[in-house]
């Protein structure tokens, strides 16, 4: 009899981390502004989802649930953008670091609505903004437009998140807000691109394969991995390991791109990360991922 191979989760929890931590280098590669790597990130993601849903028998069917995920559509659209834009006024590490806040944000928004903030809420929110401010400098390989850009980024992400939470309360599945969002995201940052005038769809040849990259690499083998290793691990382990991206970004930018991490950089790394854990553990907000 023969016995079937079964990927081991730990080993999936490693390809996860590298999976998502090829976005930003990618990006970097391509060459390209924030929304025409947004369009292509966003392109190839919805076209996954889609025929994953249609294979699993869960394209979404509901108008209310395609009208309540247009506006995490407009979010994820956005998020990406704005994220990866930043990376063209900044380093990885900086860039990466202060995105990867967006749990501190939805903690402390969801701390204002529910007039609550539990001490270990606190203590994540306060760290993950002291880390944020250290990424920021110019010690850091950050400028003030990238700062800002990636601070949006990490606002409209936590914006997304707390969306799509409010919209799977309702019942939906995770494939079928998945598909849905991704579409929506990709048709909305459609419309920036013609309403901007930016081809996105024509980019230079040598970015192509990297641009197909960018939307293969962190959904295949990162969110798909996931996704496999939630199965065997509990939901905060698996996060935990998506809330290492800063750091294996920073490393694959500086072993592929020669970019070394500034020395404030790290500081601040571990102070945004360790926020963001706080923010997303037991006693926490959130437990959601970036998309």
């Amino acid at each position: 009899m023969t016995r079937q191979w079964v990927l081991p989760p730990w080993l999936a929890l490693g390809l996860a981390l590298i999976g998502i931590s090829t976005a930003a280098p990618l990006a970097r590669l391509a060459g390209v502004d924030g929304a025409t790597a947004a369009w292509w990130r966003l392109l190839v993601g919805s076209g996954i989802t889609l025929v994953a849903a249609l294979l699993a028998g869960q394209l979404p069917r509901s108008r209310v649930l395609v009208t309540r995920s247009l506006p995490g559509g407009v979010f994820l659209a956005a998020h990406l953008a704005l994220w990866l834009e930043s990376l063209r006024y900044m380093s990885v590490a900086s860039s990466t670091g202060i995105v990867v806040s967006y749990p501190v944000i939805a903690a402390a928004y969801e701390a204002l609505v529910e007039a609550s903030l539990p001490p270990r809420r606190l203590l994540g929110v306060v760290l993950g903004f002291a880390g944020v401010a250290v990424l920021s400098t110019p010690w850091a390989g950050a400028t003030l437009p990238g700062a800002l850009l990636a601070l949006a980024g990490a606002f409209t992400a936590a914006a997304y998140f707390l969306t799509g939470r409010r919209l799977r309360v309702s019942g939906a599945t995770t494939l079928e807000y998945t598909a849905t969002v991704y579409t929506a995201a990709f048709l909305v940052m459609t419309l920036y691109c013609l309403a901007a005038g930016i081809e996105a769809w024509s980019p230079p040849g040598r970015s192509l394969s990297y641009l197909v990259a960018l939307g293969l690499a962190p959904m295949i083998m990162g969110h798909t991995m996931l996704n496999y290793a939630l199965a065997y691990y509990p939901a905060g382990v698996v996060t935990g390991v998506a809330l290492l991206e800063p750091y294996g970004a920073s490393l694959l930018a500086w072993l592929v791109l020669g970019e070394e991490p500034p020395p404030a950089s790290i500081p601040g790394l571990v102070l945004s990360v360790t926020g963001a854990w706080l923010a997303i553990s037991p006693g926490g907000a959130s437990r959601r991922r970036r998309p």
